[in-house]
C-alpha cells in the first residue's frame, strides 16, 4: 500500500461513521425480533441528531429561498447513497410544488447509470464534478445554490464540486455525518449531523442515509414554504395530474375558501380555465376577477397566496399608480426594537403612542429568522392588546385588513443584504403590508440615531450639529457614526462608519457579556489559586445553580442548564450561553454599587465595570480619529443605547474616559426606549 493510500485509510477509519457499534456487535446471532429491535433503537435517535443541526439548516433555507425566488437553481451532487438521495429529492420537488424541472437538478458521480448500478472509482475524482457542473446549461451563476452530500465529509467528487461552485460565487451547502470534516471551509453552510456508528459497520445507507434524507426533506420543503408554495400547510401549488391529486386540489380549494358554493364540476372547470393552477383558481374565485388580473395579483405578491387574497385587485389603471396606504384617522404606525435580550413594539396614531408591548430575545443574527420573527410577532400582538380602544384593531397577526401605514424594525444583524432579502417579505406578510415603501428595516444603531432627528425638531439650538455617534452597550457592544441629512425632507441620518461589534466569540468588549465573562473568569481564577470564593463568586454560583466553582464550567457549556427542573424546557435566555453569561452582569453591578450603605463595595467588581466602560469608550475613538472617516465631536452628538447605557454610573464612566483622551461631544443623548423615539419619526413621515 502506498503511503498516501495508507494515511487515507487511517483517516477513514477514524470517522464516526466507520467506528464499530458495540450495541450491535452480536446482531448476527440474536433472534430476528431482537435484531429488528436493535436497528429500530438506533434509528430512533436520528431525528434528535438532525435536531441539533436545526439552526444551520434554517440559515441555509433562508439563503437558498432568496435565490430560488429569483429563478436560481438548486443543484445536488453526491456519490453512492448520498447521490441517489440528492437525485430523489430533486425529482420530487417539481410534481409536489409545481416547480420547473430545470430548477432542481440532481447530479451523481458516475452519471445516471450509477443510480441503479455502482460505478467504481467515480467518486474519487474531484475534477469529474467540475466537468459535470461545467456542462450544465445554462452555466452556473450566483443565483444558483449547490448542495454537496458526502456522509464521510471527504468524498473527492463532492469536495471538488463544492470548491468549483464556491469559486463562481454559487451558494454552497455541505451535508455530512461526521465532525470535524474536510468540508469545513469549502462551503457557505455546513450541516454536520453526527449519527455515530452504524448497526452494520460502515453501512452509511442506514442511520446516515436516514439523517441525510431528513435534512434534504427539510431543506427543500422549507425553501418551497418560504417562497409561497404553501398556504399554511396546504400544498396549494400542487398539479392535479391524477385522480388522487385532483381530489386533493378540490379539498384544498374548499379549505382555503370555505364560503365558496361551487360544485366539484364547477371547481374543475375553473381549474381548466386557470391551466390547472390551483393557487390562481383560488384567487380568481376569491376576488371574482379575471385570470389575467389574478395572475398580476399573484406576481405582485411574489406568488404568496395569503398576500394575494388580502390585496385588492390590480387593474390596468391602478397598477401604474404607486400603492398608497390610506392615512385615515385610524391609521397606525409601529416601531419595533428587536433587541438581543428583549423585543419592544410601540404603536402610535396621529395623536401619539397608544400601545406598547414586549417579548423575549429577537436577535436575527444569532437566533435565526424563525425564532426572531416569532418574538417580533409576540411583541406586536402585545402592543395591539395594550391599545385601550379595542374597536380600532383586534390583536391578531396577520390582521384581516391592513392597519399599519408605516413600520420600522431596528435590530442587530438587520443590515445584511441576505438577511433583508429573506426577512422583508415575511414581515410584510405577517403585518399585512400592501406597500413595500411602508416597511423600514435597519440595524439597531440607525434606530437609535433617530433620536437626533427628534431632538432637532424640539431643540432650536441645533444648527451646529452635523453628525452623531451611536454607542450601544447592551448584551453586545458596538459604535456607529452617522451624518445628519442636509435635506429637511429626509428622515434618517446617513450611516457613515462602524467600529467594534465583532460578536461575543471575538470579544464584544464594553458589553454585558464581557462584564459577565470577566466575573466568571475571576471566580475560576480564585478557585484555581485555592482562594476562598467572594460574595460575588457565590452569587454567580447561585445564578447558574451550582454548589461549587468546580461545577461552573459544566453549567456554562451545557445545552440544558442545571438550574432547570427535570422535563422543563429552557427558554431562549436559559439555552443561549451568551445570554446566560450576560445575565451575570447585573450581579457585578449590584456588588459594585450596593443598594445598602451597610454592605461593603466589591472593589474588584468596580474595577471590572471601569475596564468595560474604558473599552466602550475606546470603540468610539476610531470613528473620530481616523482621517478617512472622521466626525468632529465638537459638532456631534453621542447617543447612548442599550441596557448598560441606562445606568448613570456606567454612562458617566464612558464620558470620563473619552474626556480623559481629549474627546468632548457637543451633546449627549441617552435613549431609554428606542422604539418610542423611532415611532415619532414614523408618525411624522406616514401620518402627517
Amino acid at each position: 500500500m502506498a503511503v498516501n493510500e495508507k494515511s487515507s485509510s487511517l483517516r477513514l477509519a477514524s470517522l464516526q461513521t466507520e467506528s464499530r457499534n458495540v450495541r450491535s456487535s452480536n446482531i448476527d446471532i440474536v433472534s430476528t425480533l431482537e435484531m429488528c429491535r436493535i436497528i429500530n433503537s438506533e434509528d430512533r435517535h436520528v431525528a434528535e441528531d438532525v435536531g441539533r443541526c436545526i439552526h444551520d439548516i434554517a440559515a441555509a433555507i433562508d439563503q437558498i429561498a432568496d435565490r430560488v425566488r429569483e429563478g436560481g437553481r438548486l443543484i445536488y451532487i453526491g456519490a453512492g447513497t448520498s447521490g441517489r438521495l440528492g437525485i430523489l429529492d430533486a425529482s420530487e420537488i417539481p410534481p409536489t410544488f409545481s416547480a420547473p424541472h430545470s430548477q432542481f437538478v440532481g447530479i451523481m458521480a458516475g452519471g445516471d447509470i450509477a443510480i441503479r448500478k455502482s460505478v467504481e472509482n467515480a467518486e474519487d475524482s474531484p475534477s469529474r464534478a467540475e466537468e459535470d457542473l461545467t456542462s450544465l446549461d445554462p452555466p452556473l451563476s450566483r443565483l444558483d445554490s449547490l448542495i454537496g452530500i458526502a456522509t464521510s465529509g471527504r468524498t473527492p467528487y463532492v469536495l471538488g464540486g463544492l470548491s468549483h461552485a464556491k469559486s463562481l460565487g454559487v451558494l454552497t451547502i455541505g451535508i455530512c455525518c461526521v465532525k470535524p470534516s474536510e468540508m469545513e471551509g469549502k462551503c457557505d453552510h455546513l450541516i454536520e449531523c453526527v449519527v455515530g456508528s452504524e448497526v452494520v459497520t460502515g453501512s452509511t445507507r442506514l442511520k446516515a442515509g436516514t439523517a441525510t434524507k431528513l435534512i434534504l426533506n427539510m431543506l427543500s420543503t422549507g425553501v418551497m414554504i418560504r417562497i409561497g408554495k404553501t398556504y399554511g400547510n396546504l400544498m396549494v401549488d400542487v398539479k392535479p395530474s391524477n385522480m388522487k391529486l385532483q381530489d386533493r386540489a378540490i379539498r384544498i380549494f374548499r379549505t382555503v375558501l370555505p364560503e365558496a358554493t361551487l360544485s366539484d364540476l364547477q371547481i374543475d372547470d375553473l381549474f381548466k380555465a386557470c391551466q390547472y393552477n390551483v393557487k390562481l383558481a383560488i384567487v380568481v374565485e376569491h376576488h371574482k376577477c379575471t385570470v389575467p388580473e389574478a395572475t398580476t395579483l399573484l406576481d405582485h405578491n411574489g406568488g404568496v397566496l395569503k398576500l394575494a387574497l388580502r390585496t385588492p385587485v390590480i387593474t390596468s389603471e391602478s397598477s401604474s399608480a404607486p400603492a398608497q396606504t390610506p392615512a385615515t384617522k385610524e391609521s397606525l404606525v409601529v416601531c419595533i426594537d428587536a433587541g438581543g435580550t428583549k423585543c419592544k413594539a410601540v404603536i402610535a396614531n396621529r395623536d401619539g403612542i397608544i400601545g406598547q408591548g414586549e417579548s423575549g430575545p429577537c436577535n436575527f443574527a444569532t437566533l435565526g429568522h424563525d425564532l426572531a420573527l416569532s418574538a417580533l410577532e409576540n411583541a406586536v400582538i402585545s402592543a395591539l392588546s395594550d391599545i385601550a380602544n379595542s374597536s380600532i384593531v383586534t390583536p391578531v397577526l396577520p390582521p384581516e385588513k391592513p392597519i399599519f401605514a408605516g413600520v420600522w424594525i431596528g435590530g442587530a444583524g438587520l443590515d445584511r443584504a441576505a438577511d433583508l432579502a429573506s426577512i422583508r417579505p415575511r414581515i410584510a406578510s405577517l403585518l399585512n403590508l400592501l406597500d413595500d415603501k411602508a416597511l423600514i428595516v435597519t440595524n439597531d444603531a440607525t434606530l437609535l440615531s433617530s433620536a437626533i432627528i427628534a431632538s432637532q425638531h424640539s431643540n432650536s439650538n441645533q444648527s451646529n450639529i452635523s453628525s452623531c455617534v451611536v454607542l450601544i452597550t447592551g448584551t453586545g457592544a458596538f459604535a456607529h457614526s452617522y451624518i445628519l441629512p442636509t435635506n429637511k425632507d429626509s428622515s434618517l441620518p446617513i450611516p457613515f462608519e462602524r467600529s467594534s461589534g465583532w460578536g461575543y466569540l471575538l470579544g464584544d468588549e464594553g458589553s454585558a457579556f464581557a462584564i459577565g465573562r470577566d466575573a466568571i473568569r475571576a471566580a475560576l481564577d480564585r478557585r484555581d489559586c485555592g482562594h476562598e470564593p467572594t460574595s460575588l463568586d457565590l452569587a454567580i454560583l447561585n445564578h447558574f445553580g451550582c454548589k461549587t466553582v468546580k461545577e461552573l464550567l459544566s453549567a456554562i457549556y451545557l445545552d440544558a442548564p442545571p438550574f432547570l427542573k427535570d422535563g422543563q424546557n429552557p427558554s431562549i435566555v436559559d439555552a443561549d450561553p451568551k445570554l446566560r453569561i450576560a445575565g451575570v452582569c447585573r450581579l457585578v453591578f449590584s456588588h459594585a454599587f450596593p443598594s445598602s450603605s451597610s454592605v461593603t463595595q466589591d472593589q474588584q467588581a468596580m474595577e471590572m465595570i471601569q475596564r468595560s466602560a474604558s473599552s466602550a469608550a475606546v470603540s468610539v475613538i476610531p470613528l473620530i480619529n481616523n482621517n478617512n472617516r472622521k466626525v468632529d465631536p465638537a459638532t456631534s452628538v453621542l447617543v447612548f443605547g442599550g441596557a448598560l447605557a441606562q445606568i448613570d454610573q456606567y454612562r458617566n464612566m464612558i464620558v470620563d474616559a473619552l474626556r480623559a483622551r481629549g474627546h468632548v461631544f457637543a451633546r449627549l443623548e441617552c435613549v431609554r426606549n428606542a422604539a418610542e423615539v423611532g415611532v415619532g419619526v414614523l408618525v411624522r413621515d406616514f401620518l402627517a
